[in-house]
């Protein structure tokens, strides 16, 4: 088994709304990093992640599923909730076992029921957030009236971390890039908003940015995972999750700057009117908090899935 630390590691939660193509976000990050082979789908039933027969028959997840994937030296846990409002209640549970909700929203449909409730979720519990637009090659996606419609909904926090380019065949970088051609936007506008959402949350950040009108990369990069985790900062994503446009950089991005357990949302554990934060620390007291419980419909066997905020359990 790999060894990583916890700094390395990046929990998320895909959610959002039934139909915005988390499940094929999901299958296209297994397929993208060399788990699988081939590229499951939703619609020709044949995704990893909706196995279960009710799923293939739905055409939609009626359970959470987890995966892990390894990228850049970073293991990340993923748990790909439903998004139909009769189980909403799977994706809320999902939320106690994550620093980062990714909120996936389809171009074509744009922001519906789901999305709101979830994003709002994520803020209430303290969650670092981010907005992958998916679906970019839709014949009636217009994308810059989306995001406009993402930032008046959910404020100006959420700026573009990049742009699609190349009629939606690609994606451009606007926090390593301070211009570049993109489908709609300016970059250069789009690194500026990014770089002053990423500021506001450091202090000598914001005054080294006002009084030279710029922050290096390396003190702009370890800052994004501050930004994220203190709220201040929603990158807004754009991928196809079909064709796999924007996947890998998704990816690198979460890699890179979802905040860790170490700098995520910490957990506050009660005993009676005292409350204590849970660090968490390997070698501290075990504390963990089970997010989801499936059964073997062929055994009868009972599984428990556990999000470990501190210490170690063994068999």
């Amino acid at each position: 088994m790999a060894k990583y630390s916890t700094a390395d590691i990046r929990n998320i939660a895909l959610v959002g709304h039934s139909g915005a193509g988390k499940t094929s976000l999901a299958d296209a990050f297994l397929h993208t990093v060399g788990v699988t082979n081939r590229l499951g789908s939703v619609p020709e039933k044949t995704s990893h992640l909706d196995f279960m027969d009710e799923e293939k028959e739905r055409g939609c997840s009626i359970d959470s599923a987890v995966i892990h994937i390894q990228q850049d030296g970073k293991e990340i846990n993923v748990i790909d909730t439903p998004g139909s409002p009769d189980f909403i209640g799977l994706a809320i549970a999902a939320l106690a076992g994550v620093e980062t909700a990714a909120c996936v929203i389809p171009a074509s449909a744009g922001i519906e029921v789901n999305t709101r409730r979830m994003m709002e979720k994520a803020k209430d519990y303290g969650l670092g957030r981010m907005i992958v637009v998916n679906k970019i090659d839709a014949e009636n996606a217009n994308l810059e009236r989306l995001l406009g419609l993402i930032q008046e909904m959910f404020g100006q926090a959420c700026q573009p971390f990049n742009l699609p380019t190349g009629s939606g065949q690609g994606v451009v970088d606007c926090l390593t890039q301070a211009d570049g051609e993109s489908d709609f936007g300016s970059v250069a506008d789009a690194h500026t908003a990014l770089v002053e959402a990423v500021v506001e949350a450091d202090e000598t950040l914001m005054e080294e940015y006002l009084e030279k009108g710029e922050v290096s990369a390396d003190k702009l990069s370890s800052a994004v995972a501050r930004a994220i985790a203190a709220g201040s900062f929603v990158p807004v994503f754009f991928t196809n999750a079909r064709s796999e446009v924007g996947v890998r950089e998704l990816l690198s991005a979460v890699a890179a700057y979802a905040p860790s357990p170490i700098e995520g949302l910490k957990r506050v554990q009660k005993d009676g009117d005292e409350e204590k934060v849970v660090e968490p620390k390997i070698d501290g007291p075990f504390v963990g908090q089970v997010i989801k419980i499936t059964g073997d419909p062929k055994s009868s066997i009972k599984y428990a899935v556990i999000r470990i905020h501190s210490g170690r359990i063994r068999s």
